[in-house]
């Protein structure tokens, strides 16, 4: 029989002496007793409610802004019960947060703090539940947090580290405002009023944050997501079942098969998710939209750029991130755009002159977009990393605009017939490269390389 990590009959001391413990002491501390392959994994099993239905409730208005709260239902996946020592720091805290698709663009528009969890009931209905006591989750077992629980959200966003699943508690400080508002999600009305937003899809994501499921490496699969819309009334109404194991930006695909999400991992660190989408506009111009998630990176992301070519004309530059709010500590000040010679870049503060600044923190998403006077192809998008620590930055590969050239010689298509291009053709010397074989003769020689000197300076 499978022995629990902490057995039913644990003192209180052993249950005392697992607050606030660091992986490595919870490592020598604790016997994990046995042979697994996978460990805990906490997943979100239902999210606003199971089926089509939606357990989510509306309290305060205030200022434009109308807060909600929704029920969660989490599972163990795992081959191990997974820690739920109440008011420890062993215990999962749940994130609530809103997304929108409108007009092509799909925008997280709310957030809320974390609840922190207690009690864990082990009921069966996401497997076969090898129920446990309230201190553990037991395999194959459920437990719900409905919507009026999960309004009880005290936990700090900026406290915890999802990607390893530490953080202290008790929380340094707790949510302030009224208290139909404060800690709960926050939506501004103007974003979710049917008369506003015609045509918009949203979508509500539970993530879980265990550390004992993090310690296993377990943590990507973590948040879920459910479509629902607004009635006239504000009223939510469930569209579809949760899509367990999926962050909502997978929604943008689902409705758009033209958008491309992947995963980025952040190396030796969290995940990140990236979605592209570009809308040819049948007059010469196409828009660029760029998503960029963050699951459970704590080193979060500062900036991100477009690589651009000097011949590329830009408009329409725009931003959207997420207004924090109940005394969180996280600055919320947008970022700034710089249009360079050859890069849009959004970013905000470094770490260094704010550690509080507004990066793409964990469970996050913030948009960018624009419009370019010409047509896509592949190219390297740029992250640079908030939080010192390991590489500063890394690239993704995805659709960016293609400067185009009016020029036999560009080979390498970057606008100007120079140095570039001839280095291209020396490295293909010889070969039969068609991007590089300037005069189309089938052989990289002299020739191509005398048509590149012709129209040196060429844009």
């Amino acid at each position: 029989m499978f022995k629990p990590i902490i057995t039913v009959s644990a003192t209180v001391a052993v249950v005392a002496s697992l607050l606030n413990l660091t992986l490595a002491d919870k490592e020598e501390a604790i016997d994990r007793g046995g042979s697994h392959e996978i460990g805990p994994d906490v997943v979100s099993w239902y999210t606003g409610g199971s089926g089509t239905g939606i357990d989510m409730d509306i309290y305060g208005q205030q200022d434009g802004i109308q807060s909600f709260a929704f029920g969660t239902t989490s599972c163990n996946f795992g081959d191990m019960v997974a820690d739920w020592y109440n008011n420890t720091n062993r215990v999962p805290v749940i994130a609530q947060t809103c997304y929108r698709l409108k007009d092509g663009r799909f925008e997280q528009i709310g957030t809320a703090w974390l609840k922190h969890s207690f009690c864990a009931v082990s009921e069966p209905g996401c497997g076969d539940c090898q129920a446990t006591s309230c201190d553990t989750l037991g395999i194959g077992c459920a437990d719900t947090y409905w919507a009026g629980l999960n309004a009880d959200a005290i936990g700090p966003r900026s406290a915890i580290n999802a990607h390893t699943g530490y953080y202290d508690f008790p929380f340094d400080i707790a949510p302030t405002g009224d208290g139909s508002m404060k800690g709960k999600l926050q939506l501004k009305l103007d974003d979710i009023d049917p008369a506003l937003n015609v045509g918009a899809e949203y979508f509500i994501e539970a993530q879980y944050v265990s550390p004992d499921d993090a310690e296993w490496n377990n943590q990507d699969n973590n948040a879920s997501y459910k479509w629902f819309k607004f009635s006239n009334s504000l009223n939510p109404i469930g569209l579809s079942s949760t899509q367990v194991g999926k962050p909502a930006i997978f929604a943008w695909q689902f409705f758009d098969h033209e958008v491309d999400v992947r995963a980025a991992r952040v190396p030796d660190e969290g995940l990140l998710h990236v979605g592209v989408r570009v809308y040819d506009n049948g007059d010469g111009t196409w828009d660029y939209v760029y998503a960029v998630h963050n699951l459970n990176s704590d080193r979060s992301v500062g900036s991100f750029s477009v690589p651009l070519g000097d011949c590329i004309s830009i408009s329409e530059i725009g931003f959207n991130d997420i207004d924090y709010h109940s005394g969180e500590i996280i600055d919320g000040t947008d970022w700034e755009a710089t249009v360079e010679v050859d890069s849009i870049k959004w970013s905000t503060e470094t770490y260094e002159s704010n550690e509080w600044a507004n990066a793409i923190r964990w469970g996050s998403m913030y948009t960018f977009w624009f419009t370019a006077d010409t047509a896509p192809e592949y190219g390297n998008l740029e992250l640079e990393l908030f939080k010192p620590g390991g590489v500063p930055s890394m690239t993704h590969t995805a659709i960016v605009p293609k400067c185009e050239s009016n020029c036999a010689a560009d080979v390498d298509d970057n606008g100007t017939v120079g140095i570039s291009d001839i280095l291209l053709i020396v490295s293909y010397w010889g070969s039969h490269n068609s991007q590089a074989d300037v005069n189309e003769d089938g052989i990289i020689d002299v020739n191509d390389l005398l048509i590149v000197m012709s129209e040196w300076g060429c844009e």
